[in-house]
């Protein structure tokens, strides 16, 4: 019998134990549900650098010295990293037939903005003419990715001619690799894209709508050095074919053209080797017109910014200013207030109670 009673006790204690943990289980339950779990991908990433009245970075700023607004609601700062932490950097270089003449220049100024940077932080290296590739690797040692640098060379052409089938601008292309096929989307913490190029797109398959939303999802900071090289396109365009200086609108150029700007002209469907030699000049003004507009969208939606390059002697000089504006950059993360995935724009604002300071911030996300 006293077996019995101890079995008997045993039996009900574990019952009771049961019931209790059934009852703290469903207790946790519905906390969790009253608490929902939040996706890492509702995360939003901003990048802002901080400058003071005269123009130089402010340092050493605290999540706490920041605000930020969507569309005018103030959110809490769920994620901080200070300009002390480091950053992610993908350079890209255009090195089509246009730089063929300042390639040793372009390598020594890529080589020297490097030397800026600070031993931690981790730099790809994307190089692009008609075919656009990821020649060095974030894990790279940073020696491997100047000797990356070093062995550029631009593409070549045919026959003699320095512009040819083989040669063009995959501007958009190398920027699709960037933000959508590159280690730098599963980045995180501060991050951006640093661009040598003149903008104008003559060989991507990608178009610049297809970028743009990439561009602004990809919460990395968008810099361009924006070459100037409208006036030397131009004499290779008035060239007679038989120069082997001759350059031609590639058909997506002229596409591009008359769709931003005469989208009912059947001049579109003239031999490009007809063209006048004024169309010639309104079809390169137009071009160079509509990609400094399109770089001046990306660098604001991206919180960055266009340094035009008048001479590429002076692209030593942009570099730095770059690299200057990088380590100023903080990194401020959101779970946004409005929980709706409907594909509207959310403005971002960025403010700091550091008097006198001014913040640069992307200007805001599409909500998908």
């Amino acid at each position: 019998m006293l077996e019995n009673r101890r079995v008997t006790s045993t039996l009900t204690l574990v019952l009771l134990l049961a019931v209790q943990f059934a009852g703290f289980a469903q207790e946790k339950q519905s906390s969790d549900q009253d608490e929902p779990i939040r996706l890492k991908t509702d995360l939003v990433t901003v990048s802002a650098s901080v400058t003071d009245a005269a123009g130089a970075p402010v340092k050493s700023l605290k999540a706490q010295d920041f605000s930020i607004y969507e569309d005018g609601v103030k959110q809490r700062i769920a994620h901080f990293a200070a300009t002390e932490d480091p950053f992610t950097l993908l350079l890209l270089l255009d090195i089509s037939g246009s730089t063929r003449d300042d390639i040793e220049l372009i390598k020594r100024a890529a080589k020297n903005f490097l030397g800026e940077l600070r031993f931690d932080d981790r730099v790809g290296v994307i190089v692009f003419s008609r075919e656009v590739e990821m020649i060095s690797e974030f894990t790279d040692p940073r020696a491997r990715v100047l000797s990356s640098i070093e062995s550029i060379s631009t593409t070549a052409g045919e026959e003699g001619h320095r512009f040819t089938t083989n040669t063009g601008t995959s501007f958009y292309d190398a920027l699709y690799l960037a933000v959508e096929e590159s280690p730098l989307k599963q980045t995180e913490g501060r991050k951006a894209i640093v661009c040598m190029s003149d903008g104008v797109d003559s060989t991507s398959k990608m178009k610049f709508k297809d970028i743009e939303p990439l561009i602004e999802k990809s919460e990395a900071s968008g810099y361009f050095l924006e070459l100037n090289t409208e006036e030397s396109t131009l004499q290779g365009l008035l060239k007679p074919k038989i120069d082997p200086g001759f350059l031609n609108f590639s058909q997506s150029q002229i596409d591009r053209y008359y769709a931003e700007y005469d989208p009912e002209s059947l001049q579109r469907f003239r031999s490009r080797l007809a063209l006048t030699p004024e169309t010639t000049r309104q079809i390169n003004e137009g071009l160079y017109k509509l990609s400094r507009r399109e770089l001046r969208t990306i660098a604001e939606r991206a919180g960055g910014r266009v340094y035009p390059v008048k001479a590429l002697l002076d692209l030593a000089g942009v570099y730095k200013r770059i690299a200057d504006d990088l380590r100023s950059q903080y990194s401020i993360g959101y779970y946004p207030s409005n929980k709706e995935h409907d594909g509207s724009w959310r403005t971002i604002r960025v403010e700091t109670r550091v008097k006198g300071a001014t913040v640069r911030a992307r200007s805001g996300y599409r909500a998908k």
